[in-house]
C-alpha cells in the first residue's frame, strides 16, 4: 500500500506541475500572440490633406465649386483602408445633408456617392451640401476602417483668408 500511495502522490504531483507548466505556457503564447498583433497595428494611418474647393475648367461653374469641398486622403499602413461614412456640421454643430465620394463629375457632383472608399495609398474624398448653398465653414467626422475614434477634419473659409492676410 505504501509503495501504491507514494506512486499516487507522485502522479498528482507531475500532473499539477504538467498543469501549471501548460497554463504558463498558454499565457505566454497568448501575450505574444497580442504583441505582435500590436505591432502589425501600429503603423495604421490615414492622413487627410486640407479641405478646400476644387478647381473646374468652365469659370461659370463657381457656385458649384462653392457647395463642393475635397481633400487627399493618405493611407501609410501596408493593409488598405476604408471609409465607412462621413458626417458634416456646421458652425453650431448641427448636422449637414451631405453626399460624399472619391470622385466628381465636370459639375461637382459626388459619383458613386456613398460607396464603401477603398484607400491604398493615395485617394481624394469629395463632400457636397445636398441643399447646394455654398460651404464656408464644414466639420467632418470620418470614420474609417482603422481603429480609434473617426477623425475630424474642419473646413474653415474665413480662418483660411485671415491666415492669408498676416
Amino acid at each position: 500500500m505504501g509503495d501504491a500511495t507514494l506512486q499516487t502522490t507522485l502522479t498528482t504531483v507531475f500532473s499539477a506541475l504538467a498543469a501549471v507548466l501548460s497554463g504558463t505556457c498558454a499565457f505566454l503564447s497568448y501575450r505574444l500572440a497580442r504583441k505582435i498583433h500590436n505591432d502589425l497595428k501600429s503603423d495604421e494611418t490615414v492622413i487627410f490633406g486640407p479641405l478646400d474647393h476644387p478647381s473646374f475648367q468652365e469659370v461659370q461653374l463657381e457656385d458649384h465649386r462653392r457647395s463642393v469641398i475635397g481633400c487627399a486622403v493618405f493611407n501609410k499602413s501596408q493593409r488598405k483602408a476604408n471609409i465607412n461614412s462621413v458626417e458634416a456640421f456646421d458652425e453650431e454643430n448641427k448636422k449637414l445633408g451631405d453626399t460624399w465620394a472619391s470622385s466628381i463629375d465636370h459639375l461637382g457632383n459626388p459619383q458613386k456617392p456613398y460607396e464603401l472608399m477603398e484607400i491604398i495609398d493615395l485617394t481624394h474624398l469629395y463632400v457636397r451640401r445636398k441643399d447646394g448653398e455654398p460651404i464656408e465653414y464644414m466639420r467632418l467626422k470620418i470614420h474609417h476602417s482603422f481603429p480609434g475614434s473617426p477623425t475630424t477634419v474642419k473646413f474653415d473659409d474665413a480662418a483660411k483668408w485671415e491666415a492669408e492676410i498676416e
